[in-house]
């Protein structure tokens, strides 16, 4: 039993861990993404064509960023179920063998 209890409780230090990550990795994102608007709205010598490029990027880091989120999230619940003890588990039985004399 105490095997499960440490299993426990190190899925749920990397499950924060992990979820911290997510979240600097979220932050780091969103302060690239205003900076790089800020910098495109000084510079009006960069045109459409250029800009345009830089917002799909951004979109699909976005998305990745979700997906992989996602991806994650779900393994964790998978790992968690793994350590769900079944309710009505009983010993298995072993066969004894008879020792010839």
């Amino acid at each position: 039993m105490e095997t499960k209890n440490v299993t426990r409780q190190m899925l749920a230090f990397q499950k924060q861990a992990v979820n911290q990550f997510q979240s600097m990795w979220d932050l780091a994102q969103t302060q690239t993404a205003s900076a790089v608007d800020q910098l495109m709205d000084q510079a009006a010598w960069i045109p459409e064509e250029s800009r345009q490029p830089l917002e799909n990027w951004r979109t699909l880091m976005n998305q990745e960023r979700e997906r992989f989120s996602a991806y994650v999230d779900q393994c964790f619940v998978i790992y968690e179920k793994m350590l769900v003890s079944p309710q009505a588990a009983t010993p298995a039985k072993s066969k004894k063998t008879n020792d010839i004399k």
